[in-house]
C-alpha cells in the first residue's frame, strides 16, 4: 500500500510517501517561505524522483492540525484537491498524534506538546502500545492545566514537540528523573511520521470522506476571536 502524506501544520513543509513499512521519499523544507509558495513544487519534485506518479498511490494522508491556520488549511486544500481528482481515500490525522510517532519504543507515556505561545499549548497524552493512542481528550490550555493533568500519570512521561524544548525547564522542575526529552530534530511534524500512523488508521478501515477532511483547529483563528471581541 502506498500512502502520500502531506504535513503543513508547523514550520515544516513536509511531503513523504511510504509503501507499506518502507520510505520511499521524504522531503522537508524549513525554510521560512510559505507552505503554499513549496508544496506543490515539493509534490512534483517527488514524483520526479520517485517515478511514482499520484494515480499510482492508493491513499492520501493528511495533518488535520492544530497547528499553523494558515499551514493546515494549505495541506488540506491540497490533499482533498488530489484525492477529489484521482478518488483516493483520505485519512485524516492530527499533529500531536503524529509527534507521538517520532518516539522511538519507550515503557512510558507519551506526552505531545505543540506551543500555543504565552504560556498556552496544544497537547495529547498517549499510550505506546502497539503504536501510539490517545489516552484522554486533548488538550487546548495553559501548561500549568497540562502539567496538573500530568501529576496523575504515575511513572516515566517522554516529551516530544517544540513545547517540550520551550517548556523543557517548566517540566524537569516538576516531573524529575520521570522526565524524558527526545533530541531536539525530532521535535519537528514530519510526514514520514504522519504516513507512519496512517499505515495503522488503514488497517483498520479509517477512512474518512473528503467533507470529513477538515481543521483540528482546538481554539478560534486569531480573527475568529476579534470578532468575538476577544481579541
Amino acid at each position: 500500500m502506498k500512502i502520500l502524506a502531506i504535513d503543513t501544520s508547523g514550520s515544516n513543509c513536509s511531503v513523504a510517501i511510504i509503501d507499506n513499512e518502507k520510505i520511499i521519499s521524504d522531503f522537508n523544507l524549513n525554510t521560512g517561505t510559505t507552505h503554499s509558495q513549496n508544496l506543490v513544487p515539493m509534490l512534483e519534485q517527488i514524483q520526479n524522483f520517485t517515478k511514482i506518479d499520484l494515480k499510482d498511490i492508493d491513499v492520501i494522508a493528511c495533518c488535520t492540525g492544530p497547528g499553523s491556520f494558515t499551514g493546515i488549511r494549505i495541506g488540506i486544500a491540497t490533499a482533498k484537491g488530489i484525492a477529489i481528482s484521482l478518488n483516493k481515500p483520505v485519512i485524516g490525522i492530527s499533529s500531536l498524534e503524529s509527534l507521538a510517532y517520532n518516539v522511538p519504543a519507550f515503557d512510558g507515556k507519551i506526552c505531545s506538546i505543540i506551543d500555543a505561545k504565552n504560556d498556552n499549548v496544544y497537547s495529547g497524552i498517549y499510550n505506546q502500545s502497539p503504536y501510539p493512542t490517545l489516552i484522554d481528550d486533548y488538550i487546548s490550555d495553559s501548561i500549568y492545566t497540562l502539567i496538573e493533568k500530568l501529576k496523575n500519570i504515575s511513572g516515566k512521561i517522554i516529551f516530544v514537540g517544540d513545547g517540550s524544548i520551550v517548556y523543557q525547564e517548566k517540566l524537569k522542575e516538576v516531573f524529575g528523573e520521570n522526565a524524558y526529552f527526545i533530541p531536539n530534530h525530532l521535535n519537528t511534524q514530519f510526514a514520514t511520521s504522519l504516513a507512519r500512523a496512517a499505515i495503522n488508521y488503514a488497517k483498520d478501515d479509517k477512512y474518512i470522506s473528503c467533507d470529513e477532511l477538515t481543521p483540528l483547529y482546538l481554539k478560534k483563528s486569531q480573527a475568529e476571536r476579534m470578532l468575538d471581541g476577544n481579541g
